[in-house]
């Protein structure tokens, strides 16, 4: 039987005791109860199949904003590995809740701290650091890069995407010390905005960053980063930020090393943002609440993982042709036919990525509408 104004939910395998008047969708609301968002339970299937592709036995593994213990408690008793994992959440109501879900699930090898998650991560070290604030994750980045083992990974969410997006540049400078800039690819951008501030964060310790998966989804941004000690790793870590310039007249886009004179964003992480083994060893396997989602997203990371940085949205070619958007998946084969190399993307359902400059990209999708419309006209 439940406590009064708690209510129970299972993610996975795992059953989680949590405020009755949970979140449903959205980034949710942060109220006196300890929060929980039923719509992130796909972020944390994601951290499961990660979870199985990277940790390792007697690893120390660490939830540092841990709320209901949602993701952490997931962690332990999902990703088969026997380790010391350790949740904390200041707030002693969220510790007593993490305390009576880790007891249901029968991990009483969980421990549990409530304490303040930056004088936690000043005294230990951990090999595996997750960060999930309401918000944004600038607060905490510091003290995660150096509480994180040579080796070790840092997880990292951004709820604050507004400005992340290009909304509020001022508010993203202010935050992050990057510019951002609205664009038909702002979710991309802003994705790799966050990874170029943990970047320099950890540059400034003689660390360097390694994006291992890197993902934008419904409300949030999300970042696996490997760190790894040496102050030559982080310098060449530093050389892989850049600025990506747009011009929505032509809608060419342009990535640069030196900083553009304007309609600029930047400084952004311009290298890949997965790593090629670990999305290959995540596996969507059956027990995921969110299995078919997590299937669909592998399948894109794979694809897109190769591209660089920004996108073409199809709508957007459209309005500059007036010529009617073909179905996606068949545009991207005929540009893959044409020589050029072509995705789909994960930021954007209508998204494309492309080698190819924006008028190259514009002659061919002239081209295959005229070969569509032709043979339309031989059916009837």
């Amino acid at each position: 039987m439940n406590s009064p104004g708690l209510a129970t939910v299972r993610e996975g395998v795992t059953d989680l005791l949590v405020p009755e008047g949970f979140s449903r969708k959205g980034p949710g609301t942060k109220t006196g109860e300890v929060f929980y968002n039923r719509q992130m339970e796909f972020g944390r299937d994601i951290s499961v199949m990660f979870g199985r592709a990277t940790l390792k036995e007697g690893q120390r593994i660490l939830d540092g904003l841990a709320a209901s213990g949602a993701r952490g408690l997931r962690m332990a008793n999902e990703c088969g590995v026997r380790a010391d994992f350790e949740l904390n959440d200041r707030d002693l109501r969220a510790a007593v809740l993490m305390k009576q879900n880790a007891e249901m699930n029968s991990l009483g090898h969980v421990k549990i701290h409530c304490r303040d998650l930056r004088s936690l991560l000043a005294e230990e070290q951990f090999d595996y650091i997750d960060i999930d604030p309401f918000g944004t994750p600038v607060d905490f980045i510091d003290a995660a890069v150096q509480s994180c083992k040579n080796n070790g990974i840092i997880a990292i969410t951004a709820t604050d995407t507004a400005p992340l997006y290009g909304t509020y540049p001022k508010t993203c400078f202010r935050r992050y010390g990057s510019l951002s800039s609205r664009s038909p690819f702002a979710h991309e951008t802003g994705l790799r905005i966050l990874i170029g501030f943990i970047v320099r964060e950890a540059a400034k310790h003689d660390r360097a960053v390694e994006p291992l998966l890197c993902f934008h989804a419904d409300h949030y941004f999300r970042c696996h980063a490997r760190i790894r000690n040496g102050a030559a790793r982080a310098d060449a870590a530093i050389k892989g930020l850049g600025y990506v310039v747009y011009d929505r007249k032509t809608m060419k886009r342009q990535v640069l090393e030196d900083l553009p004179k304007k309609n600029y964003a930047g400084p952004i992480w311009a290298r890949a943002m997965f790593s090629p083994e670990i999305v290959k060893k995540m596996k969507a396997t059956g027990d995921l609440g969110t299995s078919p989602r997590c299937a669909k997203m592998l399948e894109a990371w794979s694809e897109e993982m190769a591209m660089g940085p920004g996108y073409y949205v199809m709508d957007d070619l459209a309005r500059k042709t007036k010529l009617a958007p073909p179905k996606l998946q068949e545009f991207v084969g005929f540009l893959r036919e044409s020589g050029a190399q072509a995705s789909r993307t994960h930021f954007d359902p209508k998204g494309i990525k492309t080698d190819l400059g924006a008028s190259e990209l514009l002659k061919l999708y002239k081209k295959h509408s005229k070969r569509t419309s032709s043979r339309r006209k031989s059916n009837v």
